[in-house]
């Protein structure tokens, strides 16, 4: 089963390294493939690679797709998006 959806990085910072941390972070914990899809830049990264997801360059304001693949992908995109909409629990006003 494949499960896609888009999301704005709202922090301040953007997708910087403890950001994709996290992000990875999350992602190991499922079983399905993560991928993310920077929109604008057309470039795509594994969403269990640090290093991968370092080379998205998303900045705030972006929006990505985070798309998986497999049999927990629903919850892993839901999850996901969630970590991202929620601003990686930094305070926006202050990072």
């Amino acid at each position: 089963m494949e499960f896609k959806r888009k999301v704005k990085i709202v922090n301040k910072a953007g997708f910087h390294l403890r950001a994709v941390a996290m992000f990875v972070g999350i992602a190991e914990k499922f079983r399905s493939d993560v991928k993310v899809l920077n929109g604008p830049e057309n470039i795509e990264a594994d969403g269990k690679s640090i290093m991968g997801l370092t080379t998205l360059g998303a900045g705030i304001g972006v929006e990505i797709e985070i798309k998986a693949c497999g049999p927990d992908a629903k919850e892993a995109v839901n999850r996901l998006v969630k970590l991202v909409s929620d601003g990686f629990g930094e305070d926006k006003n202050n990072v």
